[in-house]
């Protein structure tokens, strides 16, 4: 076995030890697992390449088979980390004799992901036992039990504890979508995590691609729609399971959304001051700034927003 393979190895139980740990619910285990367990595999593709993706896939899903004694815990591994790694190493390929453009693959790959977790949200959803009065219904009576045994074993003020379980209660028909969510997301965030580390030690196999240039394909715009008119159309579990399978299709609009707004402030003095400042309001108003977020990369999509700002300005000012 040469010295890649053997990093393969390594890194496919290292990850692999994370979402276990994660699984077990101790507080390292939660802090790094939940968000990094699928680096270790990212960072076998971009800095080994593809082809080790299977050597490091095996030796994760052998970890977790012997740590958790169970033929679950791979099942898990396998749909938690390997299915978005996996698709996202389509950063590091090009089509047979040319290169596609870095941010035309990042939005490819982003989309991608996307619709994968809106199919298995989708999935999760139809597969869930069903009372009679409707999916909808059956989850939140689900989460309500959940939230009343949280609350009863509460130490802190009872009046603060009940508003703060009001609230999650109010939003928890969009937990599915928050889920998919969740799994896309901390998939980016090992890729590009993975990259930089990589980068910075010179193993990098390509460039960095250029996130703010992301460019959702245009045929997106048709399937997003499509599950919104679905969702708003219909009724019952299927409007349920559309308007969450949608809402997971809103991320690939969100981050190019997010592009436009840092290639706008990026021309400005102290553009790290102005980035922090829009976090900050964008957490702050999440529901609105959702929307806003939308919108403009939707905007950006058919008026190459981007494009605009980057056309040198005439009379040489």
């Amino acid at each position: 076995m040469n010295r890649s393979a053997l990093l393969a190895v390594a890194a496919g139980a290292f990850g692999a030890t994370l979402m276990v740990a994660a699984l077990q619910g101790s507080f390292l285990g939660v802090a790094f697992g939940l968000l990094f367990s699928s680096m270790p595999l990212a960072m076998a593709v971009l800095g080994l390449g593809p082809a080790y993706l299977p050597v490091a896939v095996m030796s994760g899903a052998v970890t977790v088979a012997v740590l958790t004694g169970s033929f679950v815990g791979p099942v898990i591994y396998f749909l938690n980390d390997v299915l978005p790694v996996a698709l996202l190493t389509r950063l590091v390929r090009s089509e047979a004799g040319q290169a596609l453009p870095s941010g035309v693959l990042v939005g490819r790959s982003v989309t991608l992901l996307g619709i994968l977790a809106a199919v298995l949200v989708a999935m999760v959803l139809v597969l869930m036992p069903i009372g009679p009065e409707g999916l909808e219904a059956t989850l939140r009576a689900g989460i309500d039990k959940a939230l009343a045994e949280v609350a009863q074993r509460a130490t802190a003020e009872p009046a603060r504890v009940a508003a703060a379980l009001k609230t999650l209660e109010a939003t928890a028909v969009f937990l599915p979508g928050a889920a998919g969510w969740n799994w896309c997301l901390r998939a980016i965030a090992s890729a590009a995590a993975a990259q930089a580390i990589l980068m910075r030690l010179g193993h990098a196999l390509g460039p960095t691609p250029s996130y703010r240039q992301m460019a959702v394909p245009g045929w997106f715009l048709a399937v997003f729609w499509a599950v919104i008119l679905l969702g708003w159309l219909s009724s019952g579990d299927v409007s349920f399971i559309a308007k969450n399978a949608a809402g997971v299709l809103c991320l690939p609009w969100v981050l190019q959304g997010l592009a436009l707004v840092h290639s706008a402030l990026g021309r400005k003095a102290n553009a790290s001051f102005w980035l922090v400042g829009f976090y900050m309001l964008a957490l702050s108003t999440a529901t609105v700034s959702f929307a806003i977020l939308v919108g403009a990369g939707v905007a950006d999509h058919f008026l190459k927003l981007r494009e605009r700002m980057d056309v040198p300005k005439q009379g040489g000012v």
